[in-house]
């Protein structure tokens, strides 16, 4: 069974009085290059017409990194070659030497549906790569310091003819003198019934797949591992998800992090038979149709939390017990509704409650005018809610919820809520983190979240890439801890970027996000022309003083914008500690940025 836990804030590291980035007028150093030969890059067919396709085309980074060599970036020409690319001088940069020449490219190129190729780099020698026609291909390229052409040391249609895939990590480990890599393959699976294509149903699917190897030079296919949805209702339905937002691997090579808006589960195992657990069927499938306890929202002055409770319940039974930052609140001799330390500091003699049928409300009065993220703290049973529509929506659900009978009011004119009648639009898609081990073959983690992805970066090449969450305004960098125990979130906040959220919902045409290995700025990139810096606070020159409150201001926090010499759409984005890559169809751009810390 998964543990659901929470991801625990590092409060210290939260700046709330954060007040805002200031534009700089500071120009940002850019230099370009005239590619020889235009950037590849796969195009949508008439059958991939989902949001899944979409995702996956569209928001490709075609600007490869390598977490060894930060300062080289790859990318794959027209002609299907692997181009490096390194900075030769401080104002000067290569239009790139083939390292690698992808084979059948003549005929490969030309394979319609196929996808974008992808590189990733499991070690310091080795790169795996996906030619999106179904090849996988495993690369020896020495210690990428020097132009060395790359050489072939495996290559196969490892999941059959014509299923194409994406891949989206690999790592490389060691095991009794044995080599391993493990990858995470992407394909996007077509579930349909029928021939009839507006009724094509499509769902990701995470093929994970084991090479291993004695010497390191004949490697064959160990072991194959499939995640799937874990959604019963998948075939039933039509699908209405995201591709995955972030799909790595633990160093390790022993489990899977996802970040994905259904539930996922390992469903098969080429070295032994995958169990299906009744605890575990009954948890990844509560986890999705369960209805919160209760409903709450917020203003600057107070909070109010409606529960929804069963007839015949009076004043007589209710009872609270309230102190500035712990509450008790419940039923007599029934149910505790909430018990615990609340989120933040309250005012006992502006708080009250109050009854009228069914519905019981609780009003906690705030001591300071700042956003709540829960009201206790670990309990993640309640909704968070601004429309008054979907509150009463939700509680009239939850009334047929508090009887044993499947109509408990038969004389009333609306009749009981009906699950079959959802639309699409009706089902408020959230999100979850999931921690899957390959062995046991069991989700041992599983954070069921409200926040949105902003994106994922790699800070370091010994750990897996982290996650960027919004969280209120701000965004929270989570890394990947290499300690993973029951009952505790296997991601750690290691970073603050102040009001990043807020910012990146503000651009309608962005495409790619990213920050520096150090964390000292992010970065934030159109579909075209514009890129955007945000720099965390740094001191200035002459110490400025607040007109509001009069303090002297030592640091600010800056916003950069540097506007390219082309329309062209960006293909990839790349972000060193002091350098942004950006790519397009025919040129590649460097921007240098300045660190004051």
């Amino acid at each position: 069974m998964a543990s659901k836990v929470d991801l625990i804030v590092a409060r210290d590291i939260l700046d709330p009085n954060f007040d805002g980035y200031k534009l700089s007028l500071e120009p940002l150093p850019v230099y370009s290059t005239q590619l020889n030969t235009g950037v590849d890059f796969a195009k949508l067919n008439e059958k991939q017409f989902s949001y899944l396709h979409s995702k996956l085309y569209g928001g490709y980074n075609h600007l490869i990194a390598d977490p060894w060599h930060p300062d080289t970036v790859y990318f794959v020409d027209t002609d299907w070659s692997v181009r490096r690319v390194t900075v030769k001088s401080e104002v000067k940069i290569d239009n790139g030497s083939v390292v690698y020449s992808i084979p059948d490219s003549a005929n490969q190129r030309l394979v319609p549906g196929r996808f974008n190729v992808s590189i990733v780099f499991p070690s310091s020698h080795l790169a795996v790569l996906s030619d999106g026609t179904g090849n996988l291909t495993l690369l020896s390229t020495d210690d990428r310091d020097s132009n060395t052409t790359w050489q072939l040391l495996y290559r196969k249609e490892v999941l059959g003819s014509e299923t194409y895939f994406h891949i989206s990590d690999s790592v490389y480990h060691t095991d009794n003198e044995t080599h391993h890599i493990e990858c995470l393959l992407i394909h996007i699976d077509d579930i349909s019934e029928d021939e009839d294509k507006y009724k094509t149903q499509f769902t990701p699917v995470i093929n994970w797949i084991s090479l291993s190897s004695v010497d390191q030079k004949v490697w064959i296919l160990e072991r194959s591992r499939c995640i799937e949805d874990a959604s019963p209702q998948t075939k039933i339905k039509d699908i209405s998800g995201r591709l995955f937002d972030y799909a790595v691997l633990e160093k390790s090579g022993k489990a899977v992090l996802l970040a994905c808006d259904k539930l996922m589960k390992l469903t098969s195992d080429s070295v032994k038979p995958v169990i299906t657990s009744t605890d575990d069927d009954y948890e990844m499938v509560g986890a999705t149709s369960k209805e919160p306890r209760y409903t709450w929202s917020e203003t600057e002055e107070d909070i109010t939390v409606l529960f929804t409770v069963p007839l015949g319940i009076s004043k007589a039974d209710i009872y609270l017990t309230l102190t500035h930052d712990h509450i008790e609140f419940g039923i007599k001799n029934s149910s505790m509704l909430l018990d615990g330390d609340l989120c933040c500091h309250v005012d006992v003699e502006a708080s009250t409650w109050t009854i009228q049928g069914q519905r019981l409300e609780l009003t906690l009065g705030k001591t300071e005018s700042k956003t709540w993220s829960v009201i206790v703290d670990g309990d993640t049973s309640g909704e968070k809610t601004f429309d008054p529509q979907q509150i009463e929506a939700i509680h009239q659900r939850l009334e047929a919820l508090t009887s044993d009978q499947q109509n408990p009011f038969p004389d009333r004119e609306e009749t009981p809520y009906n699950a079959q009648e959802l639309e699409d639009c009706d089902v408020d898609i959230g999100m979850m983190l999931l921690r899957i081990d390959g062995e046991t073959h069991h989700t041992t983690h599983q954070i069921n979240l409200s926040e949105q992805w902003l994106f994922s970066a790699r800070l370091d090449s010994n750990k897996p890439p982290s996650i960027c969450l919004r969280h209120d305004v701000d965004g929270l960098l989570w890394q990947p801890d290499d300690n993973v125990t029951a009952g505790k979130a296997p991601w750690k906040h290691i970073v603050s970027f102040n009001a990043l959220g807020y910012v990146q919902a503000s651009k309608q045409q962005k495409k790619y996000s990213s920050c520096s290995p150090n964390c000292l700025f992010s970065v934030i990139c159109d579909c075209s022309k514009h890129i955007y810096v945000y720099h965390r606070h740094s001191p200035i020159n002459s110490p400025l003083r607040n007109r509001k409150t009069g303090k002297q201001v030592n640091t600010i926090a800056k916003q950069q914008v540097v506007s390219l010499d082309t329309a062209d759409p960006i293909l990839g984005l790349h972000t060193t500690n002091d350098k942004v890559f950006v790519i397009t169809e025919t040129s590649l751009y460097l921007v240098r940025i300045r660190n004051e810390i």
